[in-house]
């Protein structure tokens, strides 16, 4: 989505801005020692679930929603921020 709120087409409604920023948290997790090991696997878990997500809804955002597998990512997230 642009600042003026404007979604961005093919990409699941994420800007290359926020793309990026998902795809390091992966990395940005190692260096947190201060978070135990279950809410580092639960953050890396969540960025990963919202990118696909996002990238799911990009591909095919019709068939994502009627077949279910959009609301499947959406349970694995509520599960790993339980």
């Amino acid at each position: 989505m642009t600042p003026g709120g404007v979604m961005v087409d093919g990409t699941g409604g994420l800007d290359a801005e926020t793309r990026s920023k998902l795809v390091f948290v992966p990395c940005a997790v190692q260096d947190t020692p201060w978070l135990t090991l279950d809410q580092q696997v639960r953050i890396v878990a969540v960025a990963s679930l919202v990118t696909g997500a996002a990238r799911l809804l990009a591909e095919d955002p019709g068939t994502v929603i009627t077949t279910g597998e959009l609301a499947r990512v959406w349970d694995l997230v509520d599960h790993a921020i339980a």
